[in-house]
């Protein structure tokens, strides 16, 4: 189980598959499992995201 947690608020929690790579510097999520988390980008280029 997964979820997104910041300093005021946090998403439900989501089954899924985890993959760690040992050459990523930063998290990478599939369109889907942002949408579970009810994720909302607001800038890709500046990685501003909010809950929905």
């Amino acid at each position: 189980m997964v979820k997104a947690v910041t300093e005021d608020a946090e998403s439900r929690e989501v089954l899924t598959d985890i993959i760690i790579s040992p050459i990523a510097d930063e998290p990478l999520i599939s369109d889907m499992l942002a949408e579970e988390l009810e994720i909302a980008v607001e800038s890709f280029g500046r990685g501003l995201w909010r809950f929905k």
